[in-house]
C-alpha cells in the first residue's frame, strides 16, 4: 500500500505525456506515446522514429547491459533499418521504463519491436518483428530488471492488444537467458508456451587446446586436400592477400565493394540483392558506418592482385560475433573463394579471445558453413499465450499456426520444384 501511495505522490511531478500515458491513452493522432500499462514503477509506452532517435543513448547503454546480446535489436542497426522501411512496413516499438523518484524514464529496460498489422483481430496472432536482414529476434532485456521488463510487456499485451490469443518470438536462441527468462515468467503467471520451428545452425566456439587444428582435423582428408589444390590454383591467377576493414572510412569504401560483388552474382539475379533495392542498398550504407563507428563491425576479404573476389560482414555486441553477410566474384567460383574466407575467418575469430561464440547467421543445413564450422547453435520460436483467462485458446492456436507454416512450405517446395523444371 505504501509502495503505490508513493508512486501516486511521485505521478503529480511526471510530465504530462508520461502521466496520460499511465493514466490511460494518448489521443488520436498523437504522435507521442500510447500506453500501455504500468508495473510496480515501469511503464511500456510505443514510441515513433523521432522518439526512439531521441532516446538513443538510452537504447545503447541497454543494448551494454543486456542478459542477451542482439545487434539485430540495437539502435545503430535496427532504428537505420526502421527509417529505410516504408510507413506501412514499419513495426511498433515497445519501450520498457523503470521510474525512479520524480523521474519516469530514469533507466530503459527493454526494446521490443512488433510486427504492424498483427494486432486487432479477435483470436489473431501477434509477432515480434525481425527485420528481413536481420538474424535474430532476441529483444533487449535490462539483466538488472529482466523479469520486471518482461512482465510489463506482458501486461502490456493484456492491457492494450485484447483479442490477442498468443504471441510468437520469433528466431531466439533456445536455452538462451531471453528464452528461459520468457518461459519462467509465462510459467509463473500461468501463460502456456511451446517451441516452433527448432533447427541448428553453424558456430564457432573457442576450445581447449588448438582449436583450428581440432577443426581441421574433423575434416576428411580428401575434403582438406581438396580446399589446398584449389588454393594453390587460386594463386595461380595473382596475388592473393587477405585484408580487413574496421575504421568507419575504410569500411565505408569497403561496403561499396560489398555491394558491387553481390549485385553480380546470383543475388543480383534473382533481385534480391543489396542494390536491387534502392532502400536496402541506402540502409546498408548506413548501418555498417554507424556499427563501425561503435566499433561493432568489420569487413573482411580475401583479394586477388588487389582486387576482392569475397567479402564478410562481421558484426559483434558483447562477447558475440555475427557472420552476418557474404558475396563472391562468381568469375572465381571454381576456386572457391567463399569457402577460404571462411577458413580464414574461422581462424580469426577462434584467435579473438575476447569473442565467446560466432554465429554464422547462416540457415540451418548450410551446404557448405556446415562443413567448414563444427559447432551449432540451437534457434527456434517461442509461442506464447499472453492472457491466463484465455488458456483454452492457447492449443488451437498452436495448431493453426503449425497448419499456417506447413502450408507455406508446401507453397514453397512446390515453387521451388516449378522453377526447377523450367530451368531444366
Amino acid at each position: 500500500m505504501a509502495a503505490q501511495f508513493w508512486r501516486l505522490r511521485s505521478m503529480q511531478h511526471w510530465p504530462d505525456d508520461v502521466r496520460r500515458i499511465v493514466g490511460g491513452r494518448l489521443a488520436d493522432g498523437q504522435t507521442g506515446s500510447r500506453l500501455h500499462t504500468m508495473e510496480g514503477e515501469t511503464f511500456v509506452e510505443a514510441l515513433g522514429v523521432d522518439e526512439l532517435e531521441a532516446h538513443k543513448l538510452d537504447w545503447r547503454d541497454l543494448a551494454r547491459r543486456a542478459i542477451e546480446p542482439n545487434p539485430f535489436m540495437e539502435p545503430d542497426f535496427a532504428l537505420t533499418a526502421i527509417l529505410h522501411l516504408p510507413e506501412s512496413q514499419r513495426p511498433i516499438m515497445a519501450v520498457v521504463w523503470q521510474a525512479v523518484g520524480d523521474e519516469p524514464r530514469a533507466r530503459m529496460i527493454g526494446v521490443w519491436g512488433f510486427e504492424r498489422g498483427r494486432f486487432g483481430a479477435f483470436g489473431g496472432m501477434a509477432r515480434t518483428w525481425k527485420h528481413k536482414h536481420g538474424a535474430l529476434g532476441t529483444p533487449l532485456i535490462d539483466r538488472l530488471a529482466a523479469a520486471r521488463s518482461v512482465d510489463a510487456i506482458l501486461a502490456w499485451l493484456r492491457e492494450r492488444r485484447f483479442g490477442q490469443s498468443a504471441l510468437i518470438l520469433r528466431d531466439l536462441a533456445q536455452g538462451g537467458a531471453v528464452a528461459g527468462l520468457i518461459a519462467d515468467r509465462c510459467a509463473a503467471q500461468g501463460l502456456a508456451s511451446t517451441g516452433l520451428n527448432e533447427h541448428e545452425r553453424a558456430a564457432l566456439q573457442p576450445n581447449n587446446g588448438d582449436r583450428v587444428q581440432q577443426i581441421r582435423a574433423r575434416h576428411s582428408r580428401k575434403h582438406t586436400r581438396e580446399i589446398d589444390r584449389l588454393a594453390r590454383r587460386l594463386s595461380e591467377c595473382g596475388e592473393v592477400d587477405y585484408g580487413s576493414a574496421r575504421d568507419p572510412a575504410d569500411v565505408r569504401y569497403a561496403s561499396e565493394w560489398f555491394l558491387a560483388l553481390e549485385q553480380a552474382g546470383w543475388k543480383g539475379r534473382r533481385g534480391t540483392a543489396f542494390l536491387s533495392d534502392a532502400g536496402d542498398a541506402a540502409f546498408l550504407r548506413v548501418a555498417v558506418r554507424q556499427l563501425a563507428r561503435a566499433g561493432k563491425c568489420r569487413l573482411d576479404w580475401i583479394a586477388v592482385d588487389g582486387r576482392p573476389i569475397a567479402m564478410a560482414i562481421v558484426l559483434c555486441s558483447a562477447d558475440r560475433a555475427y557472420y552476418w553477410k557474404t558475396a563472391y566474384d562468381e568469375r572465381f567460383a571454381r576456386f572457391s573463394p567463399g569457402v577460404h574466407l571462411t577458413r580464414a575467418l574461422a581462424e580469426r575469430q577462434l584467435a579473438d579471445a575476447a569473442v565467446q561464440i560466432t554465429d554464422s547467421c547462416a540457415m540451418a543445413d548450410h551446404p557448405m558453413i556446415d562443413r567448414l564450422w563444427p559447432d551449432r547453435l540451437a534457434m527456434f520460436d517461442l509461442l506464447i499465450g499472453v492472457d491466463p483467462a484465455r488458456t483454452r485458446a492457447f492449443p488451437g492456436a498452436v495448431r493453426r499456426e503449425r497448419f499456417a507454416r506447413a502450408a507455406r512450405a508446401a507453397v514453397k517446395s512446390a515453387a521451388v520444384a516449378a522453377l526447377r523444371r523450367r530451368v531444366s
